[in-house]
C-alpha cells in the first residue's frame, strides 16, 4: 500500500509508515528534493478533494515590534499573487467548484485550506501555490487588509478566549511568547503601508519555505495524480531551512505560581481553567502517561475526574488538553464548568487533588491496559470513521509537520505496558504548589488591573489555599470508565412489523463506505406539539447520559452526534461494522433510566449555558437565529417548558441492511421502551417553512454585542424542483461578488457572506454583514447599491456561461449523491419524504437549464422579492 509511485516529475525521499489503515485507502508520504513533507491520500469513496498546507510559523515567530503580523501575512496571501493579480479571485475560484476555503494563524504554525468537487483540485491548488510562492503585498491592498485585521480584531472583543488569553498573557513569563499580544490591529500594525509591506515580504521569505511546510491532499485520483500537484507546489518554494525557532524557556514566571488569576469574561457563565506545566513529557513512555491521565481526567464515570466532581456538586463538565510549545514545557489544560461560586475554589480543588490522589493509589497493572490497546490498534486498522475530511486532515498536518514518520497516522497512540516510572513522574509534577487557577467572573468592578491591547480587566493573587492532605482509598473498579461493553441479548427482541409506528429505512451494505456503517435514530413528533426549547432540554438530558460511553465510543473510533430540527431531533452513530451495532444498543440502554436529582441539575445547568451563550452570541448569530426562529414559528406554550416528552414521539430509524433480524430486534425492543406510541401507524410528516408575503418585512434584533449586523434573506416564490436549482446556481454566482465588493473593496467589516438557504424544502438566499465599523446605513446602503449592480452584471452575462456554471454545479451535486455519504443521505430522504430525496431531479433541472427559468429565478430574486431584512440592535 506505501510502494513510491511509478511516475514521478523527479527524484523524491520515500518514507515508509511502520503500518496503514486497512481502510481502502491509499497513503503516500515522502518529501520533495526542496524539503517539503507531502502526504496524500487516494480515496476512492470521497466526494470532495481537499488539500490543507501547513507552515511551522506563526505569531510566536513575528518581530515584537509588529504583532499581528503573522495574521496579517496570512489574509495577505488572498490579495494577489503574480500569475493571479486580482485580490479576491481565490474565493471566487473556488466557489465555482462548489467549495470551500479558510485559513488560520496560531502560535506556531499557519494553514490554508480549502475543499472543492475532485474535477476542481488542479485550478485550485496551481492558484493556492501561486499565492504562496509569489504574494503581491501592494501597499494599497496591505493598508486595506489591515482595515480588516483591525475590524477582525474589534469583532473579538465580544469573544472571550481573546480576553481569557489577554489575562493569561500577564502572569506567562514575559520572555515567552505566550505573554504578548498576538491578534493585531491597526495600532500594532501601525507602520506606513510601504514599510509594512517590505515587513510581510521579509517575514514572508524567511518562513514560507519548504522545509517548514507540508501539504496533505485527500480526493478521489490516483495518487500518481496526487503526486503531480503536490510536486508543482514543492517546486515553487525555497528549498532552504528557515532559521531554527529557539526555545521559549519557562511557561510561567516563578513568582506567579501558586496563583489565582481572576478576569473578566463577556457572558455570564464562569470558566475555571487549572493549568500546570509539564517538563520533559515528549518521551513516548512520558507522552503515554500523559494520554491516560487525559483519558481518566475527562471521564464522566463515577471514578473519572469529571465523573467525581460531578456527583459532589462541584463541576458539570470538565475539557482537559495538552499544549506542546518550542522548548522542554508542555501546557496541561483543565477547563472546568463549575457548579459553585467562585470563593468556593477551595471545595473545587479539595475534590480534584482528592480524586488525583485516589488515582495515584489506583494500581496501574490493573487497568485494562491491553483492552485499550486493542481497541486502538482496531480504531488505526479501521481508519477515520465519519471525520470530515478538512478536520482529519488538519489534525494530520499537525502530526507530519512535527512528528516522526512512523507517529503521523498513529492518532489513537500506545496505551500498553504503561512504565509505573513515567507515570509517577507524571502525577509529582501536578502539585497545587504548581497550580495557576483562572476564573472569568461577568463583574470587573473589583479587578482593578487592565491588560494591554484589549482593556481586560484582571486580578492576579497569591492561590493560598491548600487542598488537605487526602489518604484515598483506590478507585472502584466497577467506577472505572467504560472501556469494554459486552455484548446485548437478542433474545428479547421484536419483529419490527409489529410496530407500525417504526419508520424503517434499510441501507444496503454498498452505501457506507470503508468499513463504516452509520445508524440514524430521529423521534418525530406531530407538528406544533414541542418547541425548540423543549428538543434542546431533551437533547441536554439525553447527550449526559450518553457520555459515559464516550470512552469506549471514542476507543473504538464510534461518532455520536445530535441534531435537532423542526418537529425532530435525532441521534446518529457511524463508526466500524463490527462495533456500531453494539454501540446502538449501549445507547439506547444508557438513555432509558428516567433521571435523579443531579442529572436534573446538571441538565439546567447545560441549559441555562446554551441560552446564555445564545443571548451573548455575537449580532450575526443572534440574526441566524432568529432566522431560524421566524421561518420555523413554534407552538405557543402558556405552561412552564419542559422537555419534550419522548413517549408520545414517533421513531424513523436508517440502519445497515446486513444487520440480522435479531439485531435489529433487540434494538427495536429498546426504541419501543422508550416511545410506546410505536404502536401506532407511522404519521409524521415534514415540516413546512413559513411562507412570506411579497415585500420586505423588518424586524430588530435585540444583541450584547457593538456590532452592527444585517441579514437580508430573500425566499423564492415557490419550492419545486426549478426553484431549488435556479436559487442554488445563483447563490454560486453571486457569492464571490458579494464578498469581493462589500468586504475586499468596500472593508464593511470581516464578516460578509452570501449563502444559499433552503428551509424545510423552501429555497432562499441569505446576505449576511456584520461590521464594527459601518452603521445601519451605510450597510443598507452598500447591500442595495451592491444587488443593483448585481443585476447588471447578471444580466450582462452571456448565457452560456449560466448554463456552463449549471453543468458544474450539476456535475457536483450528482458526485455528493452518489458517494456513500451522499447515498445514505438520499435514503433517508427518500424513506421520511424529505426535498432533498429530488436531487437527481434537481441536477436534471441545472442541465436543462432554460433563459426563462433563469429570468424567472432573477425576477422572483429582485424584482418581486419576498424578504426579511433583520437588524441588530444594542441594548
Amino acid at each position: 500500500m506505501n510502494q513510491p509511485p511509478k511516475q514521478s516529475k523527479f527524484y523524491m525521499h520515500p518514507l515508509d509508515f511502520p503500518r496503514t489503515p486497512d481502510d481502502g485507502r491509499r497513503y503516500q508520504l515522502y518529501r520533495a528534493p526542496s524539503g517539503l513533507l507531502c502526504l496524500l491520500i487516494s480515496d476512492s469513496a470521497a466526494d470532495t478533494a481537499s488539500c490543507v498546507v501547513q507552515f511551522g510559523v506563526g505569531s510566536h515567530d513575528e518581530p515584537q515590534h509588529l504583532p499581528g503580523l503573522a495574521h496579517l501575512l496570512e489574509h495577505m496571501l488572498f490579495m494577489g499573487s503574480a500569475a493571479y493579480p486580482q485580490a479576491g479571485s481565490f474565493p471566487q475560484l473556488v466557489g465555482e467548484w462548489s467549495g470551500r476555503f479558510n485559513a488560520s494563524t496560531a502560535a506556531e504554525r499557519t494553514r490554508y485550506h480549502f475543499s472543492v468537487s475532485p474535477a476542481g483540485l488542479n485550478a485550485c491548488l496551481a492558484q493556492l501555490t501561486d499565492m504562496l510562492a509569489a504574494p503581491l503585498f501592494s501597499p494599497e491592498a496591505v493598508a486595506a487588509e489591515r482595515q480588516v485585521i483591525d475590524a477582525e480584531f474589534h469583532t473579538r472583543l465580544a469573544d472571550d478566549a481573546l480576553h481569557e488569553q489577554a489575562a493569561l498573557g500577564q502572569v506567562f513569563h514575559p520572555d515567552h511568547p505566550l505573554s504578548r499580544f498576538s491578534a493585531g490591529n491597526r495600532v500594532s500594525l501601525q507602520p506606513e503601508p510601504p514599510a509594512l509591506a517590505q515587513a510581510l515580504r521579509q517575514f514572508h521569505a524567511a518562513h514560507y519555505r519548504a522545509p517548514n511546510g507540508c501539504v496533505l491532499i485527500h480526493a478521489p485520483l490516483p495518487v500518481e495524480q496526487l503526486m503531480l500537484q503536490a510536486d508543482k507546489l514543492a517546486e515553487r518554494l525555497p528549498a532552504s531551512a528557515p532559521t531554527p525557532r529557539e526555545s521559549t524557556g519557562p511557561l510561567f514566571s516563578p513568582e506567579h505560581l501558586p496563583g489565582l488569576l481572576r478576569w473578566q469574561s463577556r457572558g455570564q457563565h464562569e470558566q475555571w481553567l487549572l493549568l500546570f506545566t509539564l517538563d520533559n513529557v515528549h518521551a513516548p513512555e512520558d507522552a503515554k502517561a500523559l494520554r491516560w491521565l487525559c483519558e481518566w481526567l475527562a471521564s464522566p464515570a463515577p471514578a473519572g475526574g469529571l465523573g467525581w466532581l460531578r456527583a459532589r456538586g462541584l463541576a458539570a463538565q470538565l475539557r482537559v488538553s495538552t499544549q506542546r510549545y518550542a522548548g522542554p514545557q508542555t501546557l496541561l489544560r483543565i477547563e472546568l464548568e463549575p457548579l459553585i461560586d467562585a470563593s468556593d475554589y477551595p471545595a473545587l480543588l479539595d475534590g480534584f487533588f482528592g480524586w488525583l490522589e485516589a488515582l495515584r493509589t489506583t494500581p496501574t497493572q490493573e487497568w485494562p491496559q491491553t483492552a485499550r490497546q486493542q481497541l486502538a490498534d482496531q480504531a488505526f486498522a479501521d481508519g477515520p470513521q465519519g471525520e470530515p475530511a478538512l478536520r482529519w486532515l488538519t489534525a494530520l498536518a499537525e502530526r507530519t509537520l512535527y512528528e516522526p514518520a512512523e507517529q503521523i497516522l498513529e492518532s489513537t497512540g500506545h496505551w500498553a505496558d504503561l512504565a509505573e516510572s513515567a507515570w509517577h513522574k507524571l502525577l509529582t509534577q501536578i502539585q497545587p504548589t504548581q497550580l495557576l487557577l483562572a476564573q472569568s467572573q461577568g463583574d470587573g468592578a473589583a479587578l482593578l488591573q487592565q491588560a494591554d491591547w484589549t482593556d481586560t480587566r484582571f486580578a492576579w493573587s497569591r492561590l493560598a489555599c491548600q487542598p488537605d492532605s487526602h489518604s484515598a482509598d483506590r478507585l472502584p473498579t466497577a467506577d472505572w470508565p467504560i472501556w469494554t461493553v459486552t455484548t446485548p441479548d437478542t433474545a428479547h427482541g421484536v419483529a419490527i412489523a409489529s410496530l407500525p409506528g417504526l419508520r424503517v429505512v434499510p441501507v444496503p451494505q454498498a452505501s457506507t463506505g470503508q468499513g463504516r456503517e452509520t445508524t440514524r435514530i430521529a423521534w418525530c413528533w406531530p407538528s406544533g406539539t414541542q418547541d425548540r426549547e423543549q428538543r434542546e432540554r431533551l437533547i441536554a438530558r439525553w447527550s449526559i447520559q450518553l457520555e459515559p460511553l464516550s470512552n469506549w465510543t471514542n476507543a473504538c473510533g464510534i461518532s455520536l452526534s445530535w441534531h435537532e430540527a423542526t418537529d425532530q431531533i435525532s441521534l446518529e452513530l457511524q463508526g466500524p461494522q463490527q462495533m456500531l451495532w453494539a454501540a446502538a444498543c449501549a445507547a439506547l440502554a444508557a438513555l432509558t433510566p428516567q433521571p435523579d436529582m443531579t442529572l436534573q441539575r446538571l441538565v439546567e445547568h447545560r441549559h441555562a449555558r446554551t441560552e446564555d451563550q445564545r443571548r451573548h452570541a455575537l449580532p450575526a448569530y443572534r440574526l441566524l437565529d432568529e432566522l431560524d426562529v421566524v421561518l420555523n414559528p413554534a407552538p405557543d406554550h402558556s405552561a412552564p417548558t419542559t422537555e419534550a416528552d419522548p413517549t408520545v414521539a414517533q421513531i424513523a430509524w436508517l440502519y445497515p441492511e446486513g444487520w440480522q433480524s435479531q439485531q435489529s430486534g433487540a434494538l427495536a425492543a429498546s426504541l419501543q421502551r422508550l416511545c410506546p406510541q410505536l404502536s401506532q401507524e407511522f404519521h409524521w410528516h415534514p415540516p413546512k417553512s413559513q411562507r412570506l408575503e411579497e415585500g420586505t418585512e423588518i424586524i430588530q434584533v435585540d444583541c450584547q454585542h457593538a456590532d452592527r449586523a444585517q441579514i437580508l434573506y430573500c425566499q423564492a416564490n415557490s419550492d419545486n424542483i426549478s426553484e431549488r436549482a435556479g436559487w442554488q446556481l445563483l447563490q454560486q454566482l453571486i457569492s464571490a461578488s458579494f464578498f469581493d465588493q462589500l468586504r475586499t473593496r468596500q472593508q464593511l467589516g470581516y464578516w460578509v457572506v452570501a449563502r444559499y438557504h433552503e428551509v424545510a424544502g423552501t429555497p432562499g438566499l441569505m446576505l449576511l454583514v456584520q461590521s464594527p465599523s459601518h452603521d445601519h446605513d451605510q450597510i443598507e446602503a452598500a447591500i442595495t447599491a451592491w444587488m443593483e449592480s448585481e443585476q447588471a452584471r447578471l444580466a450582462a452575462l452571456p448565457f452560456a456561461q449560466i448554463q456552463q456554471q449549471g453543468q458544474r454545479l450539476a456535475d457536483h451535486l450528482r458526485t455528493q449523491s452518489t458517494s456513500p455519504a451522499g447515498q445514505l443521505e438520499l435514503y433517508w430522504a427518500r424513506g421520511l419524504g424529505l426535498p432533498d430525496a429530488s436531487i437527481s431531479e434537481q441536477c436534471l433541472a441545472l442541465e436543462q437549464l432554460s433563459h426563462e427559468l433563469w429570468q424567472q429565478t432573477l425576477q422572483d430574486w429582485l424584482g418581486q422579492p419576498r424578504r426579511l431584512h433583520l437588524f441588530s440592535q444594542l441594548v
